[in-house]
């Protein structure tokens, strides 16, 4: 999926769908995240966005998130945010979006935090996490 300023890839990592954007996420790119993330959900596995190259975001990209964010915690899923670039930090300290959504500082941290997140049908015993106890960025001290 391209756009001159904005392409999206989608990997399968071991633990989840991975969704790569490179570049501005906004009006006019967001269809690209869309489809990105419409189809790293269709997949059936927990996702993981890695913003380490996103440079810009606006209202309609983290829109989307939450739109996306939706449809997995409907089917059982989780999705979570890793390494966002300091300009995209800003903005996601400023709208407290690490309440809705989890953000973890690397891909290894989100991994390891979706290790112990069990599938649907996935029948190994986990104990629960209450959304308090989930890692997320916080803006330095």
């Amino acid at each position: 999926m391209e756009h001159p300023l904005l392409t999206c890839q989608v990997n399968e990592a071991s633990f989840a769908n991975v969704v790569h954007p490179h570049g501005e996420i906004d009006l006019s790119t967001v269809p690209i995240l869309r489809g990105a993330l419409d189809e790293a959900v269709a997949l059936g596995r927990h996702v993981i966005v890695d913003l380490t190259d996103v440079t810009f975001i606006d209202s309609t990209g983290f829109r989307e998130f939450l739109v996306h964010r939706r449809v997995c915690r409907e089917n059982d899923r989780l999705m979570v945010l890793v390494n966002p670039r300091d300009r995209v930090q800003h903005v996601i300290e400023t709208l407290n979006f690490f309440q809705m959504i989890p953000v973890f500082p690397s891909m290894e941290a989100a991994q390891t935090s979706l290790k112990g997140v069990p599938l649907p049908g996935d029948r190994r015993s986990v104990g629960s996490t209450s959304r308090d106890d989930r890692p997320r960025v916080r803006p330095p001290a």
